[in-house]
């Protein structure tokens, strides 16, 4: 690595090709994503910049430390532009791209990217839950029809007992009459069940 310190002059990096592909020539969206060896130099590479800027961090709260030059002339544009602020907001930025790279979301998006299997795989689960979720929806569509059909009964059913607990009660009047009759005039009322069936006609 040659690094040119000019004064008047933006500093430079310049790396030498080590012959191995490189993820940041990668053109279209989520291509890094799908090898692991690029992913790996992604993941690899984003810890070492962690690993720099928490340590650029405790070098620049010390006050032991000197970074070039108290000189402010002397220096390279990018150490005047460099601050603690600055390199706190950039380590923060790169912890949450770390973070959202191992999130679970986003490795299953990876693994539907790069795996062939892992998509069948959620494919067939998906087809399965959508079949299951038909055969729900067909039975419920039979306990619908069976409860209206049931209504119907029901709604049939209640004139015809109605008219029941009518003719039972004409004749629970007559019979307590004919004992009555039986007993001299001592009046006979019929207790018990009926009666509650009756009442809650």
């Amino acid at each position: 690595v040659d690094i040119n310190w000019g004064g008047d002059e933006d500093f430079a990096i310049e790396i030498e090709e080590d012959g191995a592909a490189d993820y940041t020539d990668v053109k279209v969206a989520g291509e890094v994503f799908k090898t692991g060896e690029s992913r790996s130099r992604l993941i690899n590479d984003l810890l070492e910049l962690k690993t720099f800027l928490r340590t650029r961090l405790l070098e620049l709260q010390s006050t032991e430390y000197v970074a070039v030059d108290t000189d402010e002339a002397s220096k390279p544009p990018a150490l005047l532009r460099e601050s603690h602020t600055h390199v706190a907001q950039l380590l923060k930025s790169c912890e949450e791209v770390l973070e959202q790279i191992n999130a679970p979301t986003t490795q299953q998006l990876i693994m539907l990217r790069s795996s062939r299997r892992f998509l069948d795989r959620l494919v067939a689960q998906l087809e399965m839950r959508l079949a299951n979720s038909q055969k729900l929806a067909t039975l419920i569509g039979t306990c619908e029809k069976k409860r209206h059909d049931l209504n119907d009964v029901i709604s049939e059913t209640q004139p015809k007992i109605k008219a029941l607990c009518g003719n039972t009660r004409a004749v629970q009047r007559g019979a307590e009459t004919v004992m009555t009759d039986q007993y001299k005039g001592r009046r006979v009322n019929i207790v018990g069940d009926i009666n509650t069936v009756l009442s809650g006609a």
